[in-house]
């Protein structure tokens, strides 16, 4: 496994564990049909087994990882069909909430969807920083469907963004998709500016089914 840097003191180790494994999930840098150890973790990551054991936990919680007892942790895997039944449900939540939202956004939740977008760019600029990029992706996605105010429909959400982030480094295979990515979030920001409930819904649609196809392509 390569591109792993030693966790630094002081921050909350059990974040900053999660964080570093959940970035090897994201880059690929873990294997399906692999066991791994909470002990293997914490002697590369160079903390103690108490956070890391915690962060395999919270992915595990999470759906991302499987706990195999008495073996250790391994990736969930997950087939071609229940992909793409994630990204069905995703364009059916997304699009109903963009369209309820689009004329009601307040300043402050247009500059919420802005300052994720700005990180988005800035996490694009420093190359290998996967994780950075889709998690500020999730918070342009998530903030939407949170001001939208329905906790059911948050839950699901956030449900399978945990459970597709595994895969996010995959949807960013080709080395023009995180440009693309960029692009297609400014569309959907600029309709929402122009209070355009239909160019909305259809660049939204259009961002899902284009992230999709790239995820199955490298599946």
């Amino acid at each position: 496994m390569q591109n792993i840097n030693p966790i630094k003191r002081p921050s909350t180790l059990n974040e900053l564990a999660y964080k570093e494994i959940k970035n090897l999930l994201i880059t690929g840098q873990l294997k399906f049909n692999t066991m791994y150890s909470a002990n293997q973790f914490a002697e590369i990551l160079g903390v103690s087994r108490t956070p890391v054991r915690e962060a395999l936990l919270q992915l595990t919680k999470e759906g991302c990882l499987i706990s195999v007892q008495g073996q250790g942790f391994k990736i969930k895997e997950f087939s071609e069909k229940e992909i793409k039944d994630f990204f069905e449900t995703r364009k059916i939540i997304e699009s109903y909430v963009i369209e309820r939202l689009v004329g009601s956004l307040t300043k402050l939740d247009v500059q919420q969807l802005e300052d994720s977008l700005k990180l988005m760019i800035e996490r694009a600029k420093e190359k290998g920083d996967t994780y950075g990029f889709l998690e500020a992706d999730k918070d342009f996605h998530m903030s939407l469907v949170h001001r939208y105010n329905n906790f059911l429909l948050e839950s699901i959400m956030q449900n399978i963004r945990n459970l597709i982030s595994i895969f996010g480094g995959k949807a960013l295979a080709r080395k023009e998709r995180i440009q693309e990515v960029i692009n297609e979030h400014q569309i959907i920001l600029q309709a929402i500016k122009r209070k355009d409930k239909g160019k909305a819904v259809e660049s939204i649609h259009y961002h899902l089914d284009t992230t999709e196809k790239y995820l199955l392509e490298n599946f």
